[in-house]
């Protein structure tokens, strides 16, 4: 079994996360209306973005990314 903390998933979210705060900065957009947005309770949205809800899954991420006007690009590549 894999222990995603020890993979890149955690540096991937963290980087996303800090991405959507900044966009939602710069639209000057709140919690709230990002829910809105995307039909996600405002709450659902903070711990999402807080990154401390070991469910959080990188499908959500992208999910308010995306509903912010965000475009996420996946790039594999050999280590």
């Amino acid at each position: 079994m894999v222990n995603w903390d020890e993979t890149d998933v955690p540096e991937i979210k963290e980087k996303l996360i800090k991405k959507i705060l900044s966009e939602m900065d710069n639209q000057n957009l709140s919690q709230g209306e990002v829910g809105r947005m995307i039909g996600m309770d405002r709450k659902n949205v903070n711990k999402t973005l807080r990154g401390t809800e070991r469910g959080v899954s990188i499908n959500q991420l992208i999910r308010i990314a995306n509903g912010i006007g965000l475009k996420v690009d996946l790039i594999i590549k050999n280590k």
